[in-house]
């Protein structure tokens, strides 16, 4: 079961980023259907919808089997 966002949601996540060394990157969840993404110990965040991370990830996905077929088809 999911829950509703009334407000900001933070989480530190195990994934690293390289921003003046390797830093953890802390993900905040907005109720306007914003994510906000920034290394630890840093202020500067950088922010996305959510529409537009969906879109990224289908044409990710698209482009990756595309990828696939393309080297199916050359081997044969």
């Amino acid at each position: 079961m999911t829950a509703h966002v009334t407000k900001p949601l933070k989480r530190r996540t195990d994934a690293r980023v390289q921003d003046q060394g390797s830093r953890r990157l802390i993900v905040t969840l907005y109720p306007d259907g914003c994510i906000g993404l920034r290394p630890e110990r840093t202020r500067r965040e950088e922010t996305v919808s959510l529409s537009a991370c969906w879109q990224m990830a289908v044409r990710q996905r698209v482009a990756y089997e595309r990828a696939q077929k393309k080297a199916a088809k050359r081997k044969g």
